[in-house]
């Protein structure tokens, strides 16, 4: 049947590739890659807009919250598959968790003043 990571894998509901992803997941990840695309195009935006810094902080502290987990769960299960694996298989919280390490870059990229 597989090693125990692979069938904690198959016991979830099925909806893509056999994982069920929740929308508060997808609603992170799309709204990390809003607020990186806005400060690619227009760091000096961030100093005069509030709405848009609320939305980056709130989407930081989302995708840490869902990147440790992420991290977590694989922690979990790292005697069983290995971390490029893991990555692999799993696409959207990947993403989550470089879209999070992206926007910590972005923030130490604003020069502070």
């Amino acid at each position: 049947m597989g090693n125990r990571y692979e069938r904690w894998r198959m016991s979830r509901s099925f909806t893509y590739k056999g994982i069920q992803y929740h929308p508060g997941i997808l609603l992170v990840l799309a709204a990390q890659l809003l607020c990186l695309s806005a400060f690619a195009f227009s760091p000096a935006i961030l100093d005069h807009n509030k709405w848009l810094s609320a939305a980056i902080a709130f989407s930081l502290l989302f995708g840490l919250i869902l990147s440790l987990g992420f991290a977590g769960t694989w922690n979990q299960f790292s005697d069983d598959v290995s971390l490029w694996t893991f990555f692999n298989t799993n696409p959207v919280e990947s993403a989550v968790a470089i879209a999070t390490a992206g926007e910590v870059l972005a923030i130490f990229l604003i020069p502070l003043g």
